[in-house]
C-alpha cells in the first residue's frame, strides 16, 4: 500500500487518526452518558453497525488459501 521509505509516515498518520478518533468517540460516549444510558447503547449499536460493512470488505480482501 505504501512504499518502504514512506511507511514510517504512514504508520504515524494512521496512529494519529486512530488516537484522535478514540478520544472523540470516548468524549461523545461520556457526553451521551450524562444524557442517558439508552443514548450510549444506541450510539454504540449504531457505530458497530456502521463499521460492519468496512469490516466485511476488509475480510473479503484478505486472500484465503485453498482448503
Amino acid at each position: 500500500m505504501v512504499s518502504a521509505e514512506r511507511r514510517p509516515s504512514a504508520y504515524g498518520l494512521f496512529t494519529a487518526a486512530y488516537g484522535v478518533s478514540w478520544f472523540l468517540g470516548s468524549a461523545l460516549i461520556g457526553f451521551l452518558y450524562d444524557i442517558s444510558i439508552t443514548a450510549v447503547i444506541g450510539f454504540s449499536v449504531a457505530a458497530e453497525l456502521a463499521a460492519l460493512p468496512f469490516f466485511l470488505k476488509a475480510a473479503h480482501a484478505i486472500p484465503h488459501p485453498e482448503q
